[in-house]
């Protein structure tokens, strides 16, 4: 992380964005709404289901949902984020162009992180993993992406490779995920959501937070040493946000309280 006398005098922070879906828009309000209440970003990282189509070819590639999105202002600049953006992929991203980009930035204004890994994001350390579970990827050894929607799964390998790259790195502050680990839902969202290859990787990677989105609901839990933040989507509001502060020589920690209030009901900013 670069900056001068202004940046090393304040917490480095991280705002942390469920699903945005294309509605770019919306995140840069919110982004602002937080700078106003909290002072400068230094990165906006999204947990997948970004859905940054750079053009109508990218769109095109994408399984689901469709549509190009405003992510073209972005890259123009006619949409200020007001931090650098650092990304992973859901299950509804251009992922013939994401992998055949690979790892790095995106758009010209924009980092993906890639398919799974450990990497920093504005001095925390994260690990990560995109993509959904499917049993005919996930669960074939060496499995091949054959179709649009195939890269929308990740494999067994991809998630092992997550907690090796752990184990080498050391202390990890963000577990970062599209999905939901199991075991957390409770009885109102069903037993049935959430993986348990994912809960297992939290448990080995043991990180301060794990975040996930996908659900479009907000939640919290706890496995272990680490807090469970699951994200609702941008157009919710304060309910899609984490914020995570450090001050210089001291742990990251999360900000509560965002907005002044506690409900996770959506609410446009002021201004």
């Amino acid at each position: 992380m670069t900056g001068g006398e202004e940046t090393d005098a304040r917490p480095a922070r991280v705002l942390v964005v469920g699903d945005v879906h294309g509605d770019f828009a919306s995140l840069a309000r919110w982004s602002a709404a937080v700078r106003r209440e909290r002072g400068p970003l230094d990165a906006v990282l999204s947990v997948g289901d970004l859905e940054p189509h750079r053009d109508e070819a990218d769109a095109a590639g994408a399984h689901g949902r469709g549509g190009l999105g405003d992510f073209p202002r972005v890259v123009e600049g006619a949409i200020d984020l007001g931090a650098p953006l650092y990304f992973i992929g859901g299950n509804h991203e251009p992922w013939p162009a994401l992998d055949d980009a690979g790892p790095g930035r995106w758009g010209g204004v924009a980092r993906f992180l890639g398919r799974s890994g450990v990497g920093e994001v504005a001095g925390l350390r994260v690990a990560f993993l995109s993509g959904i579970y499917a049993a005919r990827v996930t669960d074939a050894p060496g499995a091949r992406r054959e179709t649009a929607k195939d890269r929308t799964y990740y494999t067994r390998e991809e998630v092992e490779r997550v907690g090796l790259a752990a184990q080498r790195a050391g202390d990890v502050d963000i577990l970062l995920t599209h999905d939901w680990p199991s075991g957390i839902a409770g009885p109102r969202l069903g037993a049935h959501v959430g993986r348990p290859e994912l809960r297992a990787l939290c448990e080995r990677v043991r990180p301060r937070w794990h975040f996930c989105g996908h659900m479009h609901r907000p939640h919290r839990a706890s496995i272990g040493p680490a807090e469970v933040v699951c994200l609702a989507h941008i157009r919710s509001g304060y309910a899609a946000l984490a914020v995570i502060e450090r001050e210089a020589g001291g742990p990251p920690v999360r900000v509560r309280g965002l907005g002044g209030r506690r409900s996770h009901g959506p609410r446009r900013p002021s201004g």
